[in-house]
């Protein structure tokens, strides 16, 4: 199928209105319906529903829709790194990411750049780790700010020398919040809210607690994908959250986060996809992130 055919289609998706759509797009209702129609059987599959005064996706158009959105995107993307491959360094670099702390490091590494090459572009995306590696996979980002345990035998990727505590968070005035440390014990005595995370065990409450603590043994009252949505509910009292330290969203008040007792850290990579030729402002971005690493791990080991 033609991409102009799926900007028309992808246009009647976001209108829902198959008038609104030709004159977003300057071309005729007639012309527009019959494309569409046209689309719909050479699929062989009915896309919208419509009614007098709208056009509504079916689950075969919302399927489309997603994919022709990731189709049109790679699209750009490409026009843009063949334009911008230039000396003077101009295009976009694009990372998904978590919510973690360790996206300071990405960001005074763009700004720096930035500063020295003005026409350098930031794209985030910024989701749970599922999502996050499936538009890696789909090559609608160029790296991902992944939390480990995460499988970077599949990618390139480098290890961020900072490592992140992991713990509760709860109301500043719970029974909780008094304790320097978060005991096995404590965990099973409290409601949780965790991670839904699918794609691997975010952490490995067994070995941790020494075979005291598991899903099984906790009290879990719901699942998140990402935090910042959580501190609503753990203001209630409901329910306290499994995350890691330093993130922003918990700089709002009346929060406080308690590390686990023994501690346990989790570290960060940047992953990258195995063979895929990177734009040059891209390429750009991870040599300096590589020397950077490089940097901070040599006065690391001067320190020990």
């Amino acid at each position: 199928m033609e991409l102009r055919t799926l900007s028309y289609f992808l246009a009647v998706a976001r209108e829902q209105n198959m008038t609104e759509a030709a004159n977003v797009l300057h071309v005729t209702q007639p012309t527009l319906s019959r494309q569409i129609a046209d689309l719909e059987d050479e699929l062989g599959k009915k896309l919208f529903t419509r009614t007098s005064r709208s056009t509504v996706l079916t689950e075969d158009g919302m399927h489309l829709r997603q994919r022709a959105e990731e189709i049109l995107a790679l699209v750009n993307q490409t026009e843009d790194e063949m334009k911008n491959d230039t000396i003077d360094l101009a295009g976009c670099i694009r990372i998904g990411a978590g919510e973690t702390h360790a996206m300071h490091i990405l960001a005074d590494l763009f700004a720096e750049l930035h500063s020295r090459y003005p026409r350098l572009t930031v794209e985030l995306f910024t989701g749970n780790a599922d999502t996050v590696e499936e538009k890696l996979a789909h090559g609608l980002i160029d790296f991902a700010l992944m939390i480990e345990p995460f499988n970077v035998e599949q990618y390139h990727f480098i290890r961020l020398p900072e490592t992140m505590r992991v713990g509760i968070v709860t109301r500043d005035d719970s029974k909780w919040a008094q304790k320097s440390g978060i005991t096995p014990d404590d965990l099973n005595a409290m409601p949780l809210l965790v991670s839904s995370r699918q794609s691997l065990n975010r952490y490995d409450y067994r070995q941790w607690s020494g075979g005291k603590v598991s899903a099984e043994t906790m009290n879990i009252v719901g699942k998140f994908d990402l935090i910042s949505n959580v501190s609503h509910f753990i203001r209630t009292g409901i329910a306290n959250a499994i995350g890691i330290d330093e993130l922003l969203q918990l700089d709002t008040g009346h929060l406080k986060f308690i590390p686990l007792n023994p501690a346990l850290t989790l570290s960060a990579v940047i992953v990258w996809k195995k063979y895929r030729l990177l734009s040059k402002s891209s390429s750009v971005f991870l040599e300096e992130l590589k020397q950077r690493v490089d940097s901070e791990s040599s006065k690391d080991k001067l320190k020990r």
